[in-house]
């Protein structure tokens, strides 16, 4: 049996204890998975696109769109008279979007800030809990909350590279792609992003396949090595790791964990907050990255056919129980 498993026959097979956790037979069970199921049910039996519609724009499971990228608006060549100013229109072009993406920064932290104060001092969300989702928070509040703690640890660099070399980041930001604020990625750097990492995943799971063709299975994979294989998977570690052979000490709990947690409350908030058909076609793209799902060229019903899935699959009411489903998903196809 290799590691490329079926993603319906999945919850058939047992989860191993690769990511630190014990060997446990993925069994449905509780009010979570009935919640899931049902919106499952409701997606499925729907005969038309009403319902898609209805809620394409559901604010609980969407974030602001601040906290995605701006429109990028830059001259067409055609609309110049010379090339040098084709050139500095674009250069002002790029200078304006990036300073649209920094006030976007300040203006999510604003609004993290305004919901943090409205939230019990007993309730907020702390870096020792990583995991913990507040009872007040929404799905757009907790990816909120994610992608601010984000922007702001890149802001500081960023910003220097921007007082430096101003207009021409656009020509740098392509090969330092993790200081760089999500609101400031140009959309080629997002689909290079996108690209590297489906690359990259083809190739571990190939690596995986060839080293170990049972699988999630084999008693013989590690948790270094399954730790190691997600890093790279969901290309979290950088690539020049890959290169060098090696993955250094630490990566796991600074990357490794964090998406896990990140992971743990979106699926628990994604289900309670409306599921898959609610969100946004941009949301909808980034969510099934984050889980180490290829996007590229694929449509929004496989998309959201296959976030389904990962729900389904990953439902249960206990966190350890979901932290081994997890770990069962993203060592499988």
């Amino acid at each position: 049996m290799s590691a490329q498993i079926p993603w319906r026959h999945c919850a058939t097979y047992r989860s191993s204890s690769l990511l630190h956790y014990p060997p446990s037979i993925i069994k449905p069970h509780g009010s979570y998975v009935a919640l899931i199921s049902q919106q499952w049910r409701q997606t499925h039996n729907s005969s038309s696109g009403r319902r898609e519609t209805r809620l394409a724009k559901s604010p609980l499971l969407n974030p602001p769109a601040s906290t995605r990228p701006p429109f990028l608006d830059v001259p067409q060549r055609s609309a110049s008279e010379s090339t040098f100013q084709y050139l500095f229109q674009l250069g002002k072009g790029y200078l304006r979007f990036y300073k649209d993406g920094l006030k976007a920064v300040l203006a999510n932290r604003r609004l993290l800030k305004e919901k943090l104060e409205r939230t019990p001092a007993e309730d907020r969300p702390s870096i020792w809990k990583p995991h913990y989702v507040p009872k007040t928070f929404s799905r757009a509040d907790w990816v909120l909350l994610w992608r601010v703690r984000h922007d702001l640890l890149r802001l500081p660099l960023f910003g220097l590279m921007l007082i430096v070399i101003g207009e021409f980041t656009a020509l740098a930001v392509i090969y330092v792609d993790g200081v760089v604020p999500y609101t400031c990625r140009i959309p080629k750097q997002i689909y290079s992003g996108l690209e590297k990492a489906e690359q990259r995943r083809r190739a571990a799971f190939a690596e995986l396949e060839a080293q170990y063709p049972h699988g999630v299975l084999s008693p013989r994979i590690s948790p270094a090595l399954a730790r190691k294989h997600v890093l790279k998977s969901l290309h979290l570690s950088g690539v020049m790791w890959d290169r060098l052979g090696f993955t250094p000490p630490g990566m796991w709990q600074i990357k490794g964990r964090l998406r896990m947690a990140f992971l743990e409350g979106d699926d628990k908030n994604l289900v309670e907050d409306g599921g898959p058909m609610g969100l946004e076609t941009d949301e909808l793209r980034i969510a099934c990255a984050e889980r180490g799902i290829d996007v590229l060229g694929k449509s929004e019903t496989e998309l959201r056919s296959w976030l389904g899935d990962w729900l389904r699959l990953t439902a249960a009411e206990g966190i350890s129980e979901r932290r081994r489903r997890m770990a069962t998903l993203l060592l499988t196809r």
